[in-house]
């Protein structure tokens, strides 16, 4: 599944929890999108989710609450050695 993320908060890119428990309940890894650059968070790397807000937030759109679960952005190609390419 991907996400395109638009801020990152002090180098962390915040996740609904409505997309994190989806992947979570394919079992499929999540695709994070920001600014040019992708991260790839495997889904046993999912599983250890870090929340820095622990309250629920109220959606603007259709008033749903909602909570966010955060991981450190690390574009995949950092995270990469130069013999291996992404894999989808």
């Amino acid at each position: 599944m991907e996400y395109l993320c638009k801020k990152l908060f002090n180098g962390f890119a915040s996740i609904r929890g409505d997309r994190y428990k989806k992947c979570i309940a394919l079992q499929e890894s999540l695709i994070v999108n920001y600014d040019d650059k992708v991260m790839t968070i495997p889904y046993d790397k999912l599983l250890s989710g870090f929340q820095f807000h622990k309250k629920t937030f109220m959606s603007k759109y259709n008033g749903k609450p909602y909570q966010l679960y955060d991981f450190k952005f690390i574009p995949d190609e950092d995270n990469m050695d130069s013999k291996q390419g992404r894999l989808f």
